[in-house]
């Protein structure tokens, strides 16, 4: 990918994340990437599809974060993995935060192309986590990157720090179990 086609990625990505799909337009997403609307389409033929190719790389980046969080940490890869997901960072961090929470609700509204790339890629992010916790198996995963996102997407939707901290160490606390079998 060119760096100006992958500029625009990420600027789109951060903006989505933000502001949602329906809260941006063409115009928007190219005033992020420092750009014209012109210059915007002669990289991407549409917004749903600078949206599907932001899905896309955010899945991936999930995928090769767990891949690198297991080869940093190894076997104590999840206790870090989860204190990095359920911080105040990646809270209030949502234009560079984890795709599965900050786009899902859009990318229910989404056309089929995207929904499949990011079934696809939430499947193989399923089956990594399942690895390392075979006693849960698949379904054990899903319900862990399941709790993870709704944690993340529930505190940032209430006005007050303490029910976020609240949110964030009950979520905690039910990962430790879904990791610990």
């Amino acid at each position: 990918m060119d760096k100006i086609r992958a500029h625009i990625l990420d600027s789109s990505g951060q903006g989505f994340r933000e502001e949602g799909y329906q809260g941006l337009g063409i115009n928007a997403l190219a005033k992020r990437a420092g750009m014209t609307s012109g210059a915007f389409y002669g990289h991407f033929p549409s917004k749903s599809q600078a949206f599907h190719e932001v899905v896309e790389k955010g899945m991936c980046d999930y995928r090769d974060s767990v891949a690198q969080f297991k080869k940093l940490y190894q076997e104590d890869w999840p206790k870090h993995f989860l204190d990095f997901y359920l911080s105040q960072e990646h809270l209030s961090d949502i234009a560079n935060s984890c795709v599965v929470p900050a786009l899902s609700c859009d990318v229910m509204r989404a056309d089929d192309q995207t929904k499949a790339i990011y079934s696809a890629l939430l499947e193989q992010v399923a089956t990594q986590i399942s690895q390392s916790t075979p006693e849960q198996g698949k379904a054990g995963a899903l319900a862990l990157i399941s709790l993870l996102a709704g944690s993340i997407m529930i505190a940032r939707s209430v006005d007050s720090q303490r029910l976020q901290q609240e949110i964030l160490q009950s979520a905690r606390q039910q990962a430790d179990l879904l990791i610990a079998g």
